[in-house]
């Protein structure tokens, strides 16, 4: 594939937006499409792969306006939970941090007020 070609593949695959086997399909099928293509046609530019395909944009629409709509709304639901458990994640991290810096500030201040520093010796 041409520089042009190559630069089109990367935008069809950035504005997929999951890697499920369905769009993973999908992108090898252009994959294809478009290296059959440039062979036909080796100085194949951007724009002509534009007007032979249609945008990356206009590619991604065009799949899921044909997709299952049951299919959509559990890709829907699994990123939702996906999500949820990275914030929860996120959330007992932050916790467990400010819990152990809490509790090493509070030994430093222990450990600083336990050093002798001055003693008094009084000599009778």
């Amino acid at each position: 594939m041409n520089k042009d070609a190559k630069k089109y593949y990367r935008d069809i695959k950035s504005v997929i937006p999951s890697g499920d086997h369905q769009e993973k399909r999908l992108i090898k099928d252009y994959k294809i499409r478009i290296t059959e293509l440039n062979e036909m046609k080796p100085d194949i530019t951007y724009d002509e792969l534009q007007q032979t395909f249609g945008t990356p944009i206009d590619i991604v629409t065009e799949y899921y306006e044909g997709a299952d709509t049951g299919y959509i709304m559990q890709k829907i639901r699994t990123t939702r939970i996906i999500r949820f458990c990275i914030y929860c994640i996120l959330i007992l991290t932050l916790a467990g941090f400010a819990i152990s810096t809490s509790i090493n500030i509070r030994l430093y201040h222990e450990i600083h007020q336990g050093i002798v520093t001055h003693e008094k010796t009084i000599i009778k």
